[in-house]
Order: C-alpha cells, then sequence, then structure tokens
C-alpha cells in the first residue's frame, strides 16, 4: 500500500533529525528556504533536507503531508522541528522576518 509506505518514510525521517525540511530539487520556494536555513549554520547531526521528486512515492508523500500537518497545503517545503510541524514556504519565511526560526533552531546551530 504505497499511502502507508509514504507516511511511514516521512514519519521515520522526521524521527532521524531534529530539524527535517522536505523539499523538491527545482522548486524556487524549496531554495529560498533552503537558503535560509543554511544561514542558521545547522549541524548535519541534526539538519537534513530530504529531496522527494525521484520517489514514486511522490504523490502519497504530499497527500501525507495534509493529513500530518492539519492543512491543505500538500506542497513543499515543508519543514519540522524536534517532530513538529513548523510550517511551508509562507510560515517559514514570516518566522524568519521574524527571529522566531532563529530563536527555534538556535540549539542546533554548528557550534
Amino acid at each position: 500500500m504505497a499511502g502507508a509506505s509514504a507516511a511511514l518514510f516521512v514519519n521515520r525521517k522526521i524521527q532521524q533529525r531534529n530539524v527535517m525540511l522536505f523539499s523538491k530539487s527545482y522548486s524556487p520556494e524549496c531554495k529560498i528556504v533552503k537558503d535560509i536555513l543554511k544561514k542558521y549554520n545547522l549541524s548535519s547531526n541534526f539538519y537534513e533536507a530530504t529531496e522527494i521528486e525521484k520517489r514514486q512515492d511522490c504523490t502519497q508523500i504530499e497527500n501525507y503531508f495534509q493529513v500530518l500537518c492539519l492543512t491543505n497545503n500538500r506542497a513543499v517545503p515543508q519543514l519540522f522541528v524536534d517532530q513538529k510541524y513548523i510550517g511551508g514556504y509562507d510560515e517559514i519565511l514570516q518566522m524568519d522576518e521574524s527571529g522566531q526560526l532563529e530563536r527555534l533552531l538556535i540549539q542546533f546551530v554548528d557550534k
């Protein structure tokens, strides 16, 4: 069952890293968010960006985001910190501009 494997993949990824970004390599919004996260110098021990577009279950993963994040937005980027949904493109930009994202990520900075 493809939906179950997509959910398993997403859940495992979220558990593997404190800061997990689901992305697509060709998406301009994802590139912007990755650039934002890059400026925080996050340790690779805590942070991972996973590109989902080449996975056969990409559509199921995106559908699962709607369930997991309790939103109508199934598009990437989708950011999770400490296994909690933080938001997509708009939320990440707003949090970055307000300083909220920095406060959230400061504990995962590579020193």
